[in-house]
């Protein structure tokens, strides 16, 4: 698909929107992939699926690579999740495990942002990815707790950059192997994706043995000790991927119920387990009405063990 377009609107658009506008048949997300590829460019420049169009600009499509799998976000009713806050720029979700946050090529239903979608239509073209509608941050499916969604740009764009800033305190709660020497501590060295097994993320003092590493520090205090396992609290100062899991696996004391990042000892025991026991408890945060904001969400009943 080649085609040179000038934009003669006056109004800022989209730039994912309007080319899909011109040619619907195709989805929003087929033109995502196009931009992120480069095979998009204005006045001769990489630009963001997000960018905003202004009168005259120059649009150069040449669109030949782009082999991503090709579906439209719908909406569901039937996908379950506890609002725990409204606000009309922004919404506090308890996500249940089990749940995904966003559609992806392997799974295009049964996420949050499908029910999202049903019930808050509005927050469809906010965000950089059609796939990730107001979502800022993320949990693993298999993560239970609170999340923020933006209900329009300006709200998604103050959140990215509390986020990038490290201006937004997260609090999470985990069940974890055995009982940990030190009560109190800090884990801080690289994480990224391992270089013996790419599939996977992994944690170390060396960034040479990872793929794209990044530094990544996380907080934690026991709060209780069972026969079961130890009940800890931890604040992650840094948000990467899988970053609490692997840092608990790195110190000897594995999540309880992660089937992904454990042990030999502890294989067998986590099969009682439908999920891993971690959950985001708690965040805080100011927001643009210079009010500051925190808010919880309950323990999940099967993490009460």
């Amino acid at each position: 698909m080649k085609e040179k377009i000038i934009y003669n609107k006056q109004a800022p658009e989209r730039l994912d929107k309007y080319i899909h506008s011109l040619h619907p048949t195709f989805s929003r997300r087929f033109f995502q992939n196009a931009i992120k590829n480069g095979e998009v460019l204005v006045n001769n420049d990489e630009v963001s699926p997000s960018y905003r169009l202004k009168k005259n600009d120059k649009i150069k499509m040449d669109i030949k690579k782009t082999s991503k799998v090709d579906f439209e976000v719908k909406a569901e009713k039937e996908v379950g999740f506890e609002v725990i806050f409204e606000h009309p720029d922004f919404l506090i979700i308890n996500k249940p495990a089990g749940i995904s946050v966003h559609p992806s090529e392997n799974e295009a239903s049964n996420t949050l942002v499908n029910g999202l979608l049903a019930k808050y239509p509005e927050i469809e073209n906010i965000g950089e990815n059609e796939l990730r509608p107001g979502i800022v941050h993320r949990l693993d499916k298999e993560t239970s707790g609170i999340l923020i969604v933006a209900r329009n740009q300006k709200s998604f764009e103050y959140f990215k950059k509390l986020f990038q800033d490290r201006n937004i305190q997260k609090t999470y709660l985990a069940w974890v192997w055995g009982n940990l020497k030190n009560k109190v501590g800090k884990i801080s060295d690289y994480t990224g994706k391992s270089r013996q097994n790419p599939t996977k993320q992994a944690v170390s003092a060396n960034p040479e043995k990872l793929i794209n590493p990044k530094q990544a520090t996380t907080y934690y205090r026991v709060i209780r000790e069972e026969e079961k396992g130890t009940l800890i609290e931890l604040k992650p100062k840094t948000g990467r991927k899988h970053q609490i899991r692997l840092h608990l696996h790195s110190i000897g004391h594995p999540i309880l119920g992660d089937k992904k990042y454990s042990n030999k000892l502890i294989r067998k025991f986590n099969e009682q387990f439908d999920r891993h026991l971690l959950h985001a408890q708690k965040i805080e945060f100011s927001y643009l009405d210079k009010k500051h904001y925190e808010f919880e969400a309950s323990l999940p009943k099967e993490m009460d063990i």
